[in-house]
């Protein structure tokens, strides 16, 4: 029985190889820069890392390589080093490394999860990370680093979700400690709302007051972007979303222009909020950028680690690591299809509706099938099916 297991895994594994080769053969992976300085890392059927520690010199050398050996996994280091076929990690001389983000789907509290695993993505999934995606570089990347649009390069993942990469050589020499501090930003670790939000005084001809005094919405930081999220909140009338109660709402709503010009002035106790600290950790949480656990974070704050190769294709998927010029518009599971229509017959696990390349297939429960090739490989990728030979 396990003999017959690993004859069908081989079967399948020698399939997927050869339809990846054919992708490498009539695809010019686009190297990254300086690739001569880079480590590169590549997986098969059983793990994303199977092994490391490869060189290439030039842009052909690498696509040969795929050509003749079609890793299902491709990685190369964030890292420049001078010796980066060396080891152990030491002796290779570390040089610098790009800045870059991972952000994953898995990793976000999505609803959709009660209606399929997170061994699957769904659309659902996919906008989410988007979205997050889009928060990273319109609302930090470029109003807090002062990164332009031409150096932020964005990859979709080939899987969960989305790639960014720094283009910027005042970031290449940034230690751990520096990209630990980046991750921190972005993710909202360290807030401390006494330092932004406190009670001051405003002095009249008669007395002193005391109010609740914060920040403006053109101060930088995260004080800015907490004024600038309620201002929106307030002129989009979606405080409701933020916790604050309706009634209350609605009475902000029929004054508006007058909270959002004493917010403006940094004079917040403006707004009658009950919990009003309360409604300000909640505007903080929502602006936090998920990141992911541990492992995602240490893709930006570790210099050394791996990063999967765009243009690529990925082996639990069979899609294609994209480059995206424009997010917004992007569709990963229409526009990062690498295969063709053509049919191709396969025997099917128990798996639920699922959409890819605008067309949705199933549910399917242990069952012989013709589906279009593109559908076809992305269950076998995902081990949910194998060919079928009558």
């Amino acid at each position: 029985m396990v003999g017959e297991q690993l004859s069908i895994q081989n079967q399948e594994e020698n399939f997927v190889r050869k339809k990846f080769s054919e992708y490498y053969e009539r695809t010019e992976v686009k190297a990254p820069e300086e690739i001569e300085k880079r480590e590169w890392g590549f997986g098969g059927w059983d793990k994303k890392i199977e092994s490391r520690h490869f060189k290439f010199s030039s842009k052909q050398e690498l696509n040969s390589y795929l050509i003749r050996n079609t890793p299902l996994f491709i990685s190369y280091s964030t890292a420049y080093y001078e010796f980066p076929d060396m080891r152990p990690m030491e002796n290779k001389n570390w040089l610098g490394a790009d800045l870059v983000f991972d952000l994953d789907s898995n990793h976000l509290e999505l609803t959709c999860k009660e209606k399929h695993s997170s061994k699957w993505v769904c659309g659902d999934c996919l906008n989410t990370v988007k979205g997050e995606t889009i928060k990273l570089v319109e609302e930090f990347l470029i109003p807090d680093f002062g990164f332009s649009r031409e150096e932020i390069r964005i990859n979709f993942s080939g899987n969960r979700g989305y790639h960014v990469h720094i283009a910027n050589e005042a970031v290449e020499e940034l230690g751990a400690y520096a990209r630990r501090e980046i991750v921190d930003f972005v993710t909202g670790v360290g807030i401390d709302l006494n330092q932004i939000i406190w009670m001051g005084e405003r002095i009249s001809e008669k007395s002193r007051i005391s109010q609740l005094m914060g920040p403006k919405p053109n101060d930088s930081g995260w004080a800015g972007k907490i004024a600038k999220w309620i201002v929106r909140s307030i002129e989009n009338e979606t405080l409701e979303g933020i916790g604050i109660n309706h009634t209350i709402a609605k009475k902000i709503y029929a004054s508006k222009k007058d909270y959002v010009r004493l917010i403006n002035q940094g004079r917040w106790d403006a707004a009658r909020i009950p919990n009003k600290r309360g409604v300000w950790q909640f505007a903080v949480d929502r602006l936090k950028i998920k990141l992911g656990d541990k492992i995602d974070q240490n893709v930006t704050a570790d210099a050394t680690k791996l990063i999967r190769l765009p243009d690529s294709l990925h082996g639990e998927t069979g899609l294609i690591a994209k480059r995206v010029a424009n997010i917004g518009e992007f569709d990963p599971l229409k526009e990062s299809i690498a295969f063709g229509s053509g049919p191709l017959r396969i025997k099917v696990n128990k798996i639920h509706r699922f959409t890819i390349n605008g067309q949705e297939f199933g549910p399917f429960e242990n069952e012989e099938v013709e589906l279009p090739e593109y559908a076809a490989l992305y269950l076998i990728c995902k081990r949910e099916a194998f060919l079928w030979k009558s």
